[in-house]
């Protein structure tokens, strides 16, 4: 048998996958060409060959900075300008004013536009890849279910519980690992109203594990090769797929429905239309959706709280008088009266998440050519809703890279309208108010019953997303402040 020589394999290799790239990348600059001849798109850098700006847009920064990259170019162009990546060009926005018309004009001059990585993991049926009317529908489904908890007392209690399990379990000699809890906690909390998933589930162990991996190869490199961790997430797609689909099978071969049934799991299957591919999609993404962009949040608090001290000791007043007026009124466990009545807790909270940026951009194609504010976005270009740079903009916030919850406390409603973390429109994240409930809840039994402080030095580091190095490692120590 005759093998070809290396300089043969070389130009297979070229001639399969090197110089369709290449074909694809230079199609894209001769658009990005075209746009950028246009005096009315916004200018911007071009970056390096092939990749543009790619890396420069995600290099790690700290947490209340923008990063040299966009500081540099919003300091050279303005809030609006455009940045090339893998030959494309994208307008990239850090105008209040046009972030908003963009989520506003949602389906009708603008539609999400999640790279093909990303919507391979999560599915063609999941919300989030959703358009039009089909959207719509889903939606219709998936909002009234959510708001169903704020009658839900049991829930409440739930998320309680599960916090004070999973503060037992997690603690190793003293010593917690806030990202591996919080990733926990917000799975158990959205798994449950998703499918009725427990801790106590013989599967639920390895179906976090899955999601874990699921989770950390949306947020890595599209690169498909042995070891990387977008390959583990494509493999631990299909596990996650299996266990969904072995539940909607058990509830279909049940006689009667239960209580517990009472889940997005069960109101997906009343519609009569979707196909198990799609009740499954929606609930892979829905749990994603529930872990993503929470436990980053928890992680945030837990690190926020220690490092400003007078915040934890206003907001476990507030709790203690919570506790106080309950027992004087014979009360003893939480309700969702007691939730809204959490005012500074909700500052905390507004105030992580505009300080966090757990989702720091949104990423729309435009449907139609659009004109505002004298930029021209020709139909087709991706816009970049940059949030983090309007949270982050001392103009919009005053001292914006200090931690503040007290600026909450006045009812400014340009301010509160300029708070944007769970996007807006009609693309407004339908779980906004399940992860402020989750977070205030935990938050209640963590501040009554322990302290805690840093083992080590870890901060947070944003790009992509929000991480810490070290997994923010923490020593906690029990303590009854409402003796």
């Amino acid at each position: 048998m005759t093998f070809p020589s290396p300089s043969t394999v070389l130009v297979i290799i070229f001639t399969i996958i090197v110089s369709p790239t290449i074909a694809i990348v230079v199609a894209q600059s001769l658009k990005s060409y075209r746009k950028k001849r246009n005096p009315m798109f916004p200018p911007g850098p071009m970056g390096w060959p092939l990749v543009g700006s790619f890396f420069s847009f995600y290099k790690p920064r700290p947490l209340s900075s923008l990063g040299g990259f966009m500081e540099q170019n919003l300091s050279r162009y303005g809030k609006v300008f455009s940045m090339n990546l893998f030959g494309e060009m994208m307008v990239v926005s850090a105008d209040v004013e046009l972030n908003r018309y963009v989520m506003q004009n949602e389906m009708r001059l603008f539609r999400n536009n999640l790279p093909a990585h990303i919507h391979r993991l999560i599915g063609d049926f999941a919300l989030v890849m959703l358009i039009g009317d089909v959207y719509r529908h889903k939606k219709a489904i998936i909002v009234p279910f959510i708001n169903m908890f704020r009658q839900q007392a049991d829930f409440v209690r739930y998320i309680e519980h599960l916090a004070k399990g999973l503060m037992a379990s997690s603690n190793k000699g003293g010593i917690i690992y806030v990202r591996e809890f919080a990733t926990k906690f917000s799975f158990y909390v959205v798994a449950k109203k998703a499918m009725g998933l427990t801790p106590e589930d013989p599967e639920a162990e390895q179906l976090l594990r899955d999601y874990v991996t699921f989770y950390k190869g949306l947020y890595a490199a599209p690169i498909n090769f042995p070891g990387s961790m977008y390959r583990k997430a494509l493999k631990a797609r299909p596990n996650i797929i299996k266990a969904i689909k072995k539940k909607l099978d058990q509830r279909k071969a049940k006689e009667s429905v239960d209580e517990e049934d009472d889940d997005l799991l069960g109101s997906l299957m009343k519609e009569s239309t979707y196909t198990w591919e799609n009740i499954c999609d929606t609930i892979l993404g829905f749990i994603f959706g529930g872990v993503a962009t929470t436990s980053t949040a928890i992680c945030l608090v837990f690190y926020l709280l220690e490092n400003y001290p007078k915040a934890l000791e206003e907001m476990r007043k507030e709790h203690l008088e919570c506790m106080r007026s309950k027992k004087e009124n014979g009360e003893e466990k939480l309700t969702w009266d007691d939730y809204k009545n959490m005012r500074f807790t909700q500052n905390v909270i507004s105030e992580t998440l505009r300080i966090g940026n757990v989702a720091p951009n949104l990423w729309k194609k435009a449907t139609k050519d659009v004109e505002f504010k004298g930029y021209f976005i020709p139909e087709g270009t991706t816009v970049v809703a940059h949030l983090a740079a309007v949270h982050l903009n001392p103009s919009v916030f005053e001292n914006p890279g200090q931690f503040n919850p007290w600026r909450w406390d006045t009812k400014d409603v340009k301010k509160a309208n300029n708070l944007l973390p769970f996007g807006g429109g009609v693309r407004h994240c339908v779980g906004s108010e399940l992860a402020r409930v989750e977070i205030s809840i935990l938050l209640h039994y963590l501040i009554l019953n322990y302290d805690w402080e840093s083992v080590v030095p870890d901060h947070p580091v944003s790009a992509a997303l929000v991480t810490f190095p070290k997994d923010l490692p923490i020593r906690v120590r029990a303590v009854d402040y409402s003796l």
